[in-house]
């Protein structure tokens, strides 16, 4: 994204005139460029590609704060008026929010800023940010007469209250434009706090005792190790074990840092790496206060472990189960299995590794379940209902790309290539259990002939 100036404002994100109409058209190309999901794929733009993660993640959130006071009439008009809603935005140059702690009943969650584009999902985040529109109202017709009679009666009533009102006028505008500034700037605070939340990894230190264990080491931060040493100072207490969900880089990069912090510390991994130990599915940690139970379940990665807190019955479920939205994954049908074998493993809250914490953890597994057998179903449906051509030939093969256009017609094109990453995958879950084929090429699918009149 070009800049205009040192601090750019919403209308030069958008090269947009002050008096013109606002389109998302601009910001859906934004979005396509700097949008967390996007951070792996190339978009031939040297000046773009060349940037880092965090970069991206800064500009994307400009793009989201921008579109969301243009599109809003109220907010744009109290942002011409006083910048209403921007000036205080922490990447314009606002108050720095740094690293928080939050401390539970036996741990303390960091976060740091991580990349979410091995998480939460590019339908995810456009949910997230779409999710208080409404649908559109079913228009109310009148007949000519019925029309002219209402605006001689709205003329007539006006004129009435005209006089009386004219003087309460400036009180009032005076006071809405301060409710307006004070409603742009609570809602940008909670749009950058849910952006930190799916933007970030969660680390956890369990146990009440001198000795912890530390759940995954983020991503590398300095704002992480400066917090995880305070923590550990003001209660004088120091890291035993490291247990690491799993390989990305989100949760790994911090361990030498947690090493400089607490340098007896053993770390943990499945698949471990040099100079790491082993966890074995089924291998229990305990310290004082907490005894954690390792539970192998791939999905996310071929390595994720959860860890299953016995006082608590809870569980710390890594990147397989997040705490908004839905994850990412491998091998669909290995995530399948895992999650169903997680629903049985415990019965309170899930801990995730980005996102908040979940009260009912077997719940949201359940809706994850039934989220990708929808999503399976769907795509299925679209090779059941390919028709021979006309000339009696068949053609009934369909691409990923041809199957994510009637799936997600209602989703933006420039979103279409993400979302076809899902559908391979669930078309390779589905073509091992013989419901569908693959072409000689290896672009096309069909329906199997001997389940051509299956139900879903």
């Amino acid at each position: 994204m070009p800049t205009v100036s040192a601090v750019p404002t919403p209308y030069q994100i958008f090269r947009l005139e002050k008096t013109a109409p606002y389109s998302k058209r601009r910001f859906y190309e934004l979005v396509k460029l700097y949008h967390p999901d996007r951070h792996g794929y190339c978009c031939n733009i040297p000046h773009i590609d060349s940037l880092s993660p965090d970069a991206k993640m800064k500009r994307y959130r400009l793009v989201v704060a921008a579109n969301d006071i243009l599109s809003d009439p109220a907010r744009r008009r109290a942002y011409d008026h006083s910048q209403a809603g921007w000036s205080d935005h922490p990447d314009i140059g606002g108050p720095a929010h740094s690293g928080d702690s939050r401390m539970k009943t036996r741990w303390s969650g960091f976060h740091d800023n991580g990349s979410a584009a091995k998480n939460a999902t590019w339908e995810d985040w456009e949910k997230w940010y779409r999710r208080d529109e409404k649908a559109a109202q079913t228009p109310v017709y009148f007949s000519n007469g019925g029309f002219v009679f209402l605006v001689a009666f709205v003329a007539a009533a006006s004129a009435i209250g005209q006089a009386s009102r004219v003087g309460e006028h400036k009180d009032r505008f005076a006071e809405r434009a301060e409710l307006v500034h004070k409603e742009c700037n609570s809602n940008l605070q909670q749009r950058r706090n849910e952006t930190r939340e799916l933007s970030s990894t969660n680390t956890y230190l369990v146990g009440t005792g001198p000795k912890r264990i530390l759940i995954d080491t983020g991503q590398g931060k300095a704002s992480w190790s400066k917090v995880l040493s305070t923590e550990l100072a003001s209660h004088n207490v120091t890291v035993s074990d490291a247990l690491i969900t799993h390989w990305h880089p989100d949760h790994i990069g911090g361990v030498s840092d947690l090493l400089d912090l607490c340098p007896d510390a053993r770390v943990h991994k499945h698949n471990p790496a040099m100079g790491q130990l082993e966890i074995g599915d089924g291998q229990k940690f305990t310290t004082e206060g907490a005894t954690l139970r390792a539970f192998h379940c791939p999905g996310h990665t071929k390595d994720h472990m959860a860890f299953v807190l016995d006082e608590e019955d809870a569980m710390f479920t890594g990147d397989n189960v997040l705490g908004h939205g839905t994850a990412v994954f491998e091998d669909l049908a290995a995530y399948m299995t895992s999650l169903q074998r997680m629903r049985e493993q415990f019965s309170g809250r899930a801990y995730p590794g980005h996102g908040a914490e979940i009260e009912d953890g077997r719940r949201r597994i359940t809706e994850y379940i039934e989220h990708r057998h929808q999503r399976e179903s769907q795509a299925l449906y679209v090779l059941k209902d390919a028709k021979e051509s006309d000339d009696g030939s068949d053609d009934r093969w369909r691409t990923p790309m041809e199957i994510v256009k009637i799936v997600y017609k209602d989703v933006p094109k420039n979103l279409h290539e993400p979302a076809a990453y899902g559908v391979v995958q669930i078309l390779q879950k589905v073509a091992k259990e013989d419901k569908v084929v693959q072409s000689e090429d290896g672009q096309r699918w069909q329906i199997a002939a001997e389940t051509s009149s299956f139900t879903i």
